[in-house]
């Protein structure tokens, strides 16, 4: 696992400065996932593998945290040497880098490789004073700790990048956040309920990306969050399908799956509180979701899986092609019926 540079260096200002920062951390992530010996990334590509899913563990709650550690012991028994073994988190984590951290290096000891989304928006609240900015390189604010995340990634050893796990299996993250375009009520739009008017205040925004400079750097509604969201995977998309044109192996993969934090679609949250619509997904992470899939080589209804999380509500449907899972832990007082143990959603 590298290490990250922990340089004390003048932190971004602009717009392009944040951003070439968070794409070159997701480069670094991909450069360092993809670092193995030759003799193990031959058993890799050979091994069957199998893809499980889960999301919003907030292992900052005693409870989920006990339970998580409790989940790794049951799985390391489970897993089958001869075959690899993938988790995919969708977001909400925990809000605390350290148990972030914590959480990420458990789920390495249990499974291959843990394939992570650190955007979620409990990750990307933000303290007045974050023991991770002070006196380093990263700003003290949302954005500046999504940099660090992807960092905390890369030293755990999980990915947070396009990722080519096999001939004919590919993973990628689609980092984003939510929008008024995706309460499809247009009554509603721009009018926030009371619930969603202090959504996420505890994240804080560089005043480049507010929608007045003299807004509040709580206020998590500007649709500048998404449009940077969706400018790092473009970036991070043309930069692997570069990449990957060069390898050894370039065929098209029959199987696609991406993950995200948020909700890409409106029917997918339809036994959801219409009260916190506004702040619960995107259409555009869902048209970001279907320019990975087009890449499938295969018509098969499992060729694009999306796993996403954010409502704590669970899904498994297929929408025009794709097929969408959420499969949540949530906190321990909507666990009605016992906790949902990560779901097998692909297996080779």
């Amino acid at each position: 696992m590298r290490a990250i540079d922990g340089d004390v260096r003048p932190p971004p200002r602009t717009r392009r400065e944040y951003l070439d920062a968070v794409v070159d951390a997701i480069a670094r992530n991909a450069q360092s996932v993809g670092d193995e010996p030759a003799s193990r990334a031959n058993a890799r590509v050979r091994r069957p593998v199998d893809v499980y899913a889960v999301s919003d563990v907030h292992t900052d709650v005693h409870a989920n945290d006990e339970w998580m550690r409790s989940y790794v012991e049951r799985a390391k028994r489970r897993n089958a040497r001869d075959r690899r073994s993938v988790i995919v988190v969708a977001g909400d984590v925990a809000t605390k880098l350290e148990t972030v951290k914590s959480t990420l290096r458990a789920l390495r000891g249990a499974f291959d490789e843990v394939h992570y989304l650190p955007a979620g928006n409990h990750e990307l609240w933000c303290a007045e004073n974050e023991a991770w900015a002070m006196g380093t390189k990263y700003p003290n604010d949302s954005i500046g700790k999504l940099w660090r995340l992807i960092d905390a990634c890369t030293e755990c050893g999980a990915c947070c990048s396009p990722r080519r796990l096999s001939e004919t299996l590919v993973t990628t993250p689609i980092y984003g956040w939510y929008d008024d375009d995706f309460c499809e009520d247009a009554r509603r739009r721009g009018s926030y309920s009371a619930l969603e008017a202090n959504f996420d205040a505890a994240c804080k925004w560089p005043v480049w990306i507010r929608r007045d400079p003299d807004a509040s750097a709580r206020d998590s509604h500007s649709d500048g969050i998404e449009t940077f969201m969706r400018d790092v995977n473009r970036i991070a998309r043309d930069r692997f399908l570069a990449t990957d044109a060069t390898a050894e192996t370039t065929t098209a993969p029959r199987v696609v799956i991406t993950y995200s934090h948020f909700i890409p679609l409106p029917q997918l949250y339809d036994r959801g509180n219409p009260a916190l619509r506004h702040v619960m997904g995107s259409k555009r992470v869902d048209a970001d979701v279907r320019a990975w899939s087009a890449s499938a080589s295969s018509a098969s209804a499992d060729a694009s899986i999306h796993v996403f999380g954010h409502s704590h509500l669970n899904v498994d449907r297929v929408i025009r092609g794709v097929r969408y899972v959420q499969c949540a832990l949530g906190y321990p007082y909507e666990r009605w019926f016992g906790a949902n143990e990560p779901k097998l959603i692909h297996s080779a």
